[in-house]
Formats: structure tokens, C-alpha cells, sequence
């Protein structure tokens, strides 16, 4: 009979989690479309996550801060396929798949080590022959973490796969805890897997810091599940008192953890600014209940930027009133005997501490950060009370939970298929952040819609707070720069600080940055020219504004102020980032020397730009040109076959080595460059002049004279064409053929010394 039971047990338990995979793949199958979004972009273009060879040259897993085990599964990507999208959304689906299933494993390991008295007695498979009601609960929790519409931010967004990382880590830790206290394993067996416990713990927080609390659960659980089994008698042995301790001691341990949090992560972080620990603290009350707790019970309107507003506690009741009821629900949670309550709500205060206590973030809420939190925290509670319903109750839960949760989660996911796509959606939900539509503005920036991308930067620049536009006039453009004080009250009346005023400063650089970038390309130079000056007002040492100030003196062809622009740029980052060089500027500072004809400094330029970044085509391209004017045709035939090599394509490089081929006299390697050049570009009458010249120098008469007419098929007037034509005719003795040539020729505006051989030749054909 105990045989059948446990083939039974086992198919119930297989069809569990097969329907957890299924049903995973369908909601989130379309998020494996999406492209990389702006926080992904920037960990791809660092050099260490090109292949697991440069990882390996590039990082240390001593290096906890910097997510050295994120940092690798990235690479592990870039490794296997270069840049496919398709695969990393896979990975973090995988990741996502692997953490439903260790929720559900380890809720059926804890449901066997709970003591019996606060066990579901109904649920005894052996006594009553419930065996489906034995994994209602764990498969109900696994469940609701699996589909719930909160988690999309964490699976879709690829960044996002350090909190799905921790989270796996974390409970996999978790796991091997439990086993360990299994009578049923061999001493062996439990040692070993007992040993796993510390390398999962630096796994976990080696993904992302939020998983430093795992020691205190780890201790939490033990007190929780194991000390009762030793001590039966432990209500009694924990009298109020010695509750109150233990609760002293525990807070103590959270402190400690707390703080060595805050020295790992604060460097990476200005929540420290613009809030404050005890201020920041105490918003997060009002956070919690009115933000985390509302959007897991109606996950409805999710949105990258949340916009949830700072408030103090002078001014905003609703933070007293949080507090007061967290405290409430505490004190009733310890008075329960019941251990599934407990546990989840000790979870997930326990978890939301590190992004939600006295650490201050950039950001109040984010929706990812409830990830791990609710994992076996307010899934665990809901999924308990699903599974002391009845059967009617919980069969209607489970239809709601997939369709409804299923339907949000696919929704959301398309809004994750691009930049445009995620801040438009935003931009709707939350149409006064100027964030948002910075965000938005600069991602059609990038799709090259212009005139979109100007009007939501013009939007963001507008939304800046009246205390900043205050203190710069921003209502009049010319006056914007002059810079006015601001009174402590006006710091009281917003709720700020004055470091966290210098912080918001810094947020509104960008706006400002992004906005004269879309004036600059479209020629608007002296609204340029603001834009990039009210930044570096806001942000003195944003050295990308600097240069770009640079940009707009080198196209009103102000080279002197220009070059002075981009030599402060080089300074300024230096300064701020402490890096060695600032290979931008020395690129712009090359192709202006270029222009005031200062060949000597533009290579020097050029060359200390690709010292520091060799991929730059652009220098290569600059760097061949200074070469090939200076006369160095070997350095330049080197320089644009580097320039190449990165980019196959690049039409100017082409051109030129062609002709410097012309220029070493290697007629025949010439048009091989210019034919290569006709296969990208098509039909070119430029080119085709150019093949025409060589197989002249190459004595090949008929060739070029066929590809000069070739040449006026598709431009009539084209000077070199004629005046080469009249030329050739005139060796070949045809004078006829050559005096129309040149009359032609003639008619065109060419310069006097042209003009005065063109009529020398005329003069030489003999009369009729």
C-alpha cells in the first residue's frame, strides 16, 4: 500500500512541476524577443564580457561589489553567441524556471521538518489518502512566484539577472541548510552538502549584495524548525523576556550586516545624498505598505520608473500610519502558533531590509527589488492561505492566477521589447518625470527620430522643480546661466536636503546634455551651445558636456575655443573618473587640427586616442588622411586597412586608400580598392573616374576612354571627365572629337589655371 502511495506521491510531484515549466515558458515566451535595453548596453561594451577568455584577463571573484558571478553568466553569453539577444532572455528564463522549482522543493522539505503540533493533520497522506493535497501548498506558492506579473522586471530586463542570480543562490543555500537535518541522509551525505552552505552564500552575494542577509535567515530557520525538535518544551523556555533579547540580538546581527551592506555598496550609490539614512528610513514604511505590499496584491500599471514620492515625517501622516501598522502585524505574527506565517513574514522583512532600511538607494521603490522578498515570503503566506481553502476556492485561485497573472505578464513583457517601447509606456503612467522623458527622448535620439526625441527632452528640461528653476531663471533662455541662492526654507518646503539639492542638480544635467546633443545635430548651434552650458552649470565637471561645447565651436569653425573645449574635457575626466586618457576628445581634437591644416598635432592626437581605444575606426580614418596629407602614403595605407578591419565597409576609408594606391603608383590595387568600393555603393561617377585615370597611367587608352564616357552617362558635366577627354582625343590626333571636349569644359566654373590650359590645347588643334 506505502508503494502505491509513493508512486503516486512521485507522479503528482512530476506533473507539479511540469506545469510550473509550461506554464513559465507560455507567459514569458515572448520576452525572449527583447532587445538590450540601457543599463545592459553599458555592461556589454565593457571589454570584460566580450568572452570568458577576457572575463577571466578582466575580473576577480574577490571583487564582491562589482557582481563578479553576474559578470560571468554575461560573458558565458557573449561566449556562446555573441550579442544574441535570444539567448540572454533564455538564460535569465532558465534562472527563473530553476527558482520556482527550489521554492517548491524546499517548501516539501520544511513541511517535513515543522513539528508535528503545528502541522496540517489533514494533509497526512497516509491516514487519509490525500495525496494531492500534499503539494497543494508548496505548488500554489511556486506558483504565484512564477506567474506573478511583479517579477516581469527581474525576467525580461537582462541586467535584472543579478537579483534572479541571488535569488537562485540564495535558495539553493537555503535547500542545502535543509537537507542537512534530515535523519534519513547518511552523516556523509549531510556533511557534504552541509559544506555547500559557504560557498552558496558567496555565490549569492557575489551575483548582488541584497543577498547578504542569508546568514540571519539561516540562523532564523534554524531557531524556527530545528531548535523545537531538540527542545519541546521551548515555548516555555522562551519566556517574554527572553523573546525580547533574542529580538535585541537578532536586530543587533541585522545592524552588522546592515553596515558592512553600506561599505560595499554605498560607492555605487547617491541615496546617501539625497535622503539621508534616518529620513530615507523612515519613508520606507509608507513604501512598503503602500507601494510593495499594494502592487503585489493588484499588480496592475508596473512601471520601470515608479515615481514614488519623497516624503518627510513632519508632513506625510501616511509614514506614521505604515509604521504603526507594521508594528501591529508584527506583534500578531509573534503571538501565532503558526509556523508558515511566521516564516513568511520574517522572510520578507528580513529580505526587503538591505534596499529598504537604513541604506539609502537612489531610487524609493523599485518593483525588482521584491524578487527575493517575496519568494518564500508573501508568496509563502498567500500560498497558505490558498491551501486551507476549499477545494472549489482553490481551483478558482489557481484559474485566476494563470489567466490573470499570465495575461499582465505577457503585457508587460511586450512593454520590455525596446527602450521606445518600456519608456513610452512609462512616460504614460508617469507623464511628469523627468526621467521618463529623458529616457524616452534620448532613446529616440538613438533610433534617429529627432523631432520626437526634442520634444520629450524639451518635456524633461521643462518638469525640473521650481526651487531649481528658481535658482536658475530658467523662464528666460539668456539668463539661464546666472546662478541665484537658495533659502534653507525653500530646502524645508520640498523636503530636501542641500546635499540631496546638489544630487537632483546632477539628474537634471542629462536632460540638458541630451537636448543639445539633438540641437547640435540639427544645426541649431546656439541653442546647442545652452543646452550644454546650463549642464555643466548644473554638473561642473560633466566632461561629455565639455566636449561637447567643443563640438559646437568646431562646427561654427571657432577651432582656437574649440580646441580649448576639448583639452578641459580631457581634464575634467580625468579628474572625475581618474581614468588615464579621454580618447573622444583626442579624436575631436585630431580632425580640428586636421582643418587649421596642423598635421603634426593631429597624428600625435590621433595616435594617444587609439592608444587608449584602438577600435575607434574614426581615428584610424583621421589618422590615414593626416598621413596621406603629409606624404606618409605607407603609414596611411596602414591606418585605413585598420580602419577597415573594424569596419568592412566605411566608405571615406575605401576612397582614400584608393587613392593613395594612385598615389604609390600601384594602379592596378587602386581599382581593385575603387571596384570594392562600387560593390557597397553602386554606380558612382566619382569612382568610375577614378578607374578610368588609372588605366590611363596604365597606358590602357580605350578602357579609360570608355569609362569617361561612362563617367558623363551619369554626370554630363563632370569636369574631370571632359577636361581628360579632350586630352586623350587631342594624343589620339581626333581634334574634332577633342575641341568639343574642351568647349564644353570650358562652359564650367573651373579654376583659372584650368581654364588657361584648356584654352592652350585649343589653340593648338589646327583649323579645318
Amino acid at each position: 500500500m506505502n508503494l502505491f502511495f509513493e508512486r503516486n506521491l512521485i507522479k503528482n510531484k512530476v506533473a507539479c512541476l511540469l506545469i510550473l515549466i509550461l506554464l513559465s515558458v507560455i507567459v514569458y515566451f515572448n520576452s525572449l524577443k527583447g532587445a538590450f535595453q540601457f543599463d545592459d548596453r553599458n555592461l556589454l561594451s565593457k571589454e570584460w564580457i566580450e568572452d570568458l577568455n577576457s572575463f577571466n584577463k578582466g575580473v576577480s571573484f574577490k571583487s564582491i561589489p562589482e557582481r563578479p558571478i553576474l559578470l560571468w553568466t554575461l560573458a558565458a553569453n557573449n561566449h556562446l553567441d555573441n550579442k544574441n539577444t535570444f539567448g540572454f532572455h533564455l538564460a535569465n528564463l532558465n534562472i527563473h524556471i530553476l527558482v520556482s522549482i527550489l521554492i517548491f522543493t524546499i517548501l516539501i522539505r520544511i513541511k517535513n521538518l515543522i513539528p508535528k503540533d503545528d502541522s496540517d493533520k489533514e494533509e497526512n497522506i497516509y491516514l487519509n489518502n490525500k495525496q494531492t493535497n500534499v503539494f497543494m501548498f508548496p505548488f500554489v506558492t511556486s506558483l504565484i512566484f512564477a506567474l506573478h506579473p511583479l517579477n516581469t522586471d527581474s525576467v525580461s530586463y537582462i541586467s535584472s539577472r543579478s537579483s534572479l542570480l541571488a535569488t537562485f543562490f540564495f535558495l539553493l543555500t537555503i535547500y542545502c541548510f535543509s537537507e542537512t537535518f534530515l535523519s534519513y541522509r547518511t552523516r556523509k551525505y549531510q556533511t557534504f552538502i552541509g559544506l555547500l552552505i559557504i560557498p552558496g552564500i558567496y555565490l549569492a552575494v557575489a551575483s548582488k549584495l541584497i543577498a547578504i542577509t542569508l546568514p540571519l535567515v539561516i540562523l532564523f530557520l534554524f531557531l524556527l524548525l530545528y531548535v523545537p525538535r531538540w527542545l519541546p518544551d521551548y515555548a516555555e523556555y522562551f519566556t517574554v523576556s527572553k523573546i525580547l533579547w533574542f529580538f535585541i540580538c537578532l536586530g543587533i546581527i541585522l545592524i552588522i550586516l546592515e553596515l558592512l551592506f553600506e561599505v560595499l555598496y554605498l560607492p555605487r550609490d547617491q541615496g546617501y545624498e539625497l535622503y539621508g539614512k534616518i529620513p530615507y528610513l523612515l519613508v520606507q514604511f509608507k513604501v512598503i505598505i503602500f507601494f510593495y505590499l499594494v502592487k503585489f496584491v493588484f499588480p496592475l500599471n508596473l512601471n520601470v520608473d515608479s515615481g514614488f514620492p519623497f516624503t518627510g515625517l513632519t508632513t506625510d501622516w501616511l509614514i506614521l500610519f505604515s509604521f504603526i501598522l507594521i508594528a501591529s502585524i508584527t506583534f500578531m505574527v509573534v503571538k501565532c502558533k503558526n509556523t508558515w506565517l511566521k516564516l513568511g513574514y520574517v522572510w520578507f522583512f528580513l529580505l526587503i531590509a538591505p534596499t529598504s532600511s537604513i541604506i539609502p538607494l537612489n531610487d524609493l521603490a523599485v518593483e525588482h527589488r521584491m524578487y527575493l522578498p517575496m519568494s518564500l515570503g508573501l508568496c509563502l503566506i498567500t500560498g497558505w492561505f490558498i491551501s486551507r481553502t476549499k477545494n472549489k476556492i482553490q481551483l478558482i485561485s489557481f484559474i485566476i492566477v494563470v489567466i490573470i497573472f499570465g495575461i499582465l505578464v505577457a503585457n508587460r513583457n511586450q512593454a520590455w521589447t525596446s527602450e521606445i517601447a518600456l519608456w513610452s509606456d512609462s512616460v504614460i503612467k508617469n507623464p511628469n518625470s523627468p526621467r521618463v522623458h529623458n529616457n524616452l527622448g534620448k532613446a529616440y535620439y538613438e533610433a534617429g527620430k529627432l523631432k520626437i526625441a526634442r520634444s520629450h527632452l524639451e518635456k524633461s528640461v521643462s518638469s525640473i522643480p521650481d526651487y531649481i528653476k528658481n535658482q536658475f531663471n530658467i523662464k528666460n533662455p539668456k539668463n539661464y546661466l546666472e546662478r541665484k541662492s537658495i533659502s534653507d526654507k525653500t530646502f524645508k518646503e520640498n523636503n530636501i536636503s542641500k546635499t540631496n539639492h546638489i544630487s537632483l542638480r546632477l539628474d537634471f544635467a542629462e536632460p540638458h546634455y541630451n537636448l543639445a546633443n539633438i540641437y547640435l545635430d540639427l544645426e541649431q548651434l546656439e541653442r546647442a551651445e545652452l543646452e550644454y552650458r546650463a549642464a555643466l552649470k548644473l554638473k561642473p565637471n560633466y566632461y561629455s558636456a565639455e566636449l561637447g561645447l567643443g563640438s559646437v565651436k568646431n562646427k561654427k569653425k571657432e577651432y582656437n575655443l574649440a580646441i580649448d573645449h576639448f583639452l578641459n574635457s580631457i581634464t575634467l575626466m580625468k579628474k572625475t573618473t581618474g581614468k588615464s586618457d579621454y580618447p573622444l576628445a583626442r579624436l575631436n581634437l585630431g580632425e580640428v587640427y586636421g582643418k587649421i591644416k596642423n598635421y603634426d598635432k593631429a597624428i600625435l592626437e590621433l595616435n594617444l586616442a587609439l592608444k587608449t581605444d584602438p577600435s575607434m575606426y574614426l581615428a584610424h580614418y583621421n589618422l590615414g588622411t593626416a598621413y596621406m596629407l603629409k606624404g606618409f602614403y605607407d603609414s596611411a595605407e596602414n591606418s585605413f586597412k585598420a580602419c577597415l578591419k573594424i569596419r568592412p565597409n566605411h566608405e571615406p576609408a575605401l576612397f582614400n586608400l584608393g587613392r593613395v594606391y594612385q598615389k604609390k603608383k600601384q594602379w592596378i590595387t587602386s581599382n581593385e580598392v575603387f571596384n570594392q568600393f562600387l560593390k557597397i555603393k553602386g554606380p558612382n561617377p566619382n569612382i568610375y573616374s577614378e578607374i578610368a585615370w588609372n588605366n590611363l597611367m596604365e597606358e590602357n587608352i580605350d578602357k579609360a576612354i570608355s569609362l569617361y564616357e561612362k563617367v558623363l552617362s551619369y554626370k554630363q558635366n563632370h569636369k574631370a571627365a571632359l577636361i581628360n577627354l579632350a586630352k586623350i582625343n587631342f594624343r589620339l590626333r581626333k581634334y574634332k572629337i577633342s575641341r568639343f571636349y574642351i568647349e564644353r569644359a570650358l562652359k564650367q566654373s573651373l579654376p583659372q589655371s584650368q581654364l588657361d590650359n584648356l584654352n592652350k590645347l585649343l589653340k593648338k588643334i589646327p583649323t579645318e
